[in-house]
């Protein structure tokens, strides 16, 4: 089980997670076993890129390690000529990317629970990670206005 909900936090299964997910919301069973671990795997996600909903105190210092760390393992996959996705190309990234991705990535994961199982989930985490999104997506556009200066 613990392996099943590490292997949730992997973004490439994003929308596979989210689609079968969003097929149990319809007749969401508590005692169902295969209902129970989708649910599981959306909350580990959610808990996975949580940081947006931090105040912005909190959330921007764990942004910079967050990353370092990134940038440092893209360095050694250079090192050992791995390929890089265009994606991952440290060059094009802005350091507000990441947090505007995981803000709407989150979002999505955030809804989905918060509408149909757990309303009061809204105040108190996604109100925060919409503020979180606009945050980054405003400093994303001035970087962007700058490079074209």
């Amino acid at each position: 089980g613990i392996i099943t909900l590490i292997l949730a936090t992997d973004m490439a299964r994003h929308a596979e997670i989210l689609d079968s997910f969003k097929e149990k919301m319809e007749n969401f069973d508590y005692t169902n076993e295969e209902h129970m671990t989708c649910l599981k795997m959306v909350l580990i996600k959610c808990c996975d890129i949580s940081n947006e909903v931090r105040p912005m105190e909190v959330a921007e210092p764990w942004v910079d390690c967050l990353l370092e760390e990134y940038f440092m393992q893209v360095r050694v996959r250079e090192r050992c000529n791995c390929t890089i996705s265009p994606f991952c190309a440290v060059s094009k990234w802005h350091s507000c990317f990441p947090q505007v991705r995981n803000a709407a990535g989150n979002a999505d994961s955030l809804s989905l629970v918060s509408t149909q199982l757990f309303p009061e989930v809204e105040e108190v985490m996604l109100q925060p990670l919409w503020e979180s999104r606009d945050h980054y997506e405003g400093l994303k556009q001035i970087d962007d206005a700058m490079k074209e200066v």
